[in-house]
């Protein structure tokens, strides 16, 4: 049928080229060899040898250099043999021949998009949705162009027409929960990717994805269980693992934390996250002799993060050297100065070595910031007249 269609429109395009003047004997052999042409380029395609399909195209635009379709079925023999620029340069002349044809808009945003150009790809889709509102692969591209660009709220907005028409793509849903995910819409990302669960192709990772997009949604329990199942089907990975170690320590489930997060150490001893975090679980237990070494390490790895010098400022003011809680303490305020118990922690550990004047200011500094911070709730908390 495809090729009963553009010998038609190859035979209208020539008796309008015939009308405007050439003799007919003339004519008669020029539409017979494109007839020929087409019949030949288009065996080479099916036969999957572009090379030759190339060359009957480039004899066709030839003889027929107005042939716009022509031009789009070169250009994709081109594009089947990587040859980008010049297929992009066939399509855009087809483009200008018929700008009303859908088909080389497309096919350049289409394949400029696939090799990561997605700026170049934005006005070529478009045009081609503007000719083809209905083109849900041009739709398709143009979401997956907007992705690239990080204009994730865009890209949602052509993913949910797509949905709308294919709400069991699996690809879709997977594109439309990452955007979401981006956007930190987590309530949506969760809501699509359990539409995706459901489908065949389950995997780790979209379990994972679940499980942050439930956890950012405040449905932590649930994220756990999502982690757990993410686990599961992936019992090699330490990063899975120490996501659902993470979680069951935010959940204040501390036995299960440690079994978890010890055995991501025992796994990668070298997991400084782990560390960090089985740590401060021992730290929050009490037993600050066991947290030292895992908090001395995280420190190391990151050097520059609040979280990681408190912790390790408190730790060695707990086991009683408080010299050196001093220097992790002050590491810990230059990073963030705003949190009030760095200051506080600071202040205790100054007092305990002598430092009795920077070690009241410190607490006083403590003081001045945790009153701003409850006066700061009490006003979001209180209800406009």
């Amino acid at each position: 049928m495809r090729e009963r269609l553009l010998s038609l429109i190859c035979w209208t395009c020539l008796c309008a080229i015939a009308a405007a003047g050439q003799s007919a004997p003339d004519e008669s052999g020029k539409l017979a060899a494109l007839r020929d042409g087409y019949a030949r380029a288009q065996g080479f395609e099916r036969a999957g040898d572009w090379p030759a399909a190339t060359r009957e195209w480039g004899a066709v635009v030839s003889l027929a250099p107005g042939d716009a379709r022509a031009w789009v079925n070169l250009g994709v023999a081109l594009g089947r043999q990587n040859k980008l620029d010049e297929a992009l340069s066939a399509w855009r002349r087809a483009a200008t021949i018929d700008p009303a044809l859908p088909g080389p808009h497309f096919n350049i945003g289409l394949n400029l998009t696939r090799a990561g150009r997605f700026a170049e790809a934005l006005a070529p889709l478009k045009r081609a949705l503007s000719l083809d509102p209905a083109a849900g692969a041009a739709r398709r591209a143009l979401a997956t162009a907007l992705y690239g660009l990080e204009r994730f709220q865009e890209a949602s907005r052509e993913l949910a027409q797509l949905l709308a028409r294919a709400p069991r793509d699996p690809d879709l849903l997977e594109l439309a929960a990452h955007s979401f995910l981006a956007q930190q819409r987590y309530g949506e990302a969760a809501a699509v990717l359990k539409r995706r669960l459901v489908l065949p192709g389950e995997t780790a990772l979209l379990w994972a994805q679940y499980g942050d997009a439930l956890d950012g949604a405040k449905r932590t329990p649930e994220a756990a269980e999502a982690y757990e199942r993410a686990v599961a089907l992936d019992p090699d990975s330490t990063l899975r693992r120490y996501g659902l170690g993470y979680l069951y320590w935010k959940l204040y489930r501390y036995d299960d934390a440690e079994r978890v997060l010890a055995e991501v150490l025992r796994r990668e001893p070298g997991n400084a996250r782990a560390a960090f975090t089985l740590g401060d679980l021992f730290l929050t237990k009490g037993d600050a002799r066991r947290a030292l070494p895992l908090l001395e390490q995280a420190a190391r790895a990151y050097p520059a993060e609040f979280d990681t010098r408190f912790a390790l400022g408190r730790a060695h003011l707990l086991t009683g050297e408080p010299g050196r809680a001093v220097a992790e303490l002050r590491a810990a305020v230059r990073i963030d100065e705003g949190i009030a118990d760095g200051h506080y922690q600071l202040g205790q550990a100054l007092l305990k070595i002598g430092e009795r004047e920077e070690g009241r200011r410190e607490l006083e500094r403590a003081r001045v910031l945790h009153d701003a911070k409850r006066k700061a709730e009490a006003d979001y908390r209180r209800p406009t007249p």
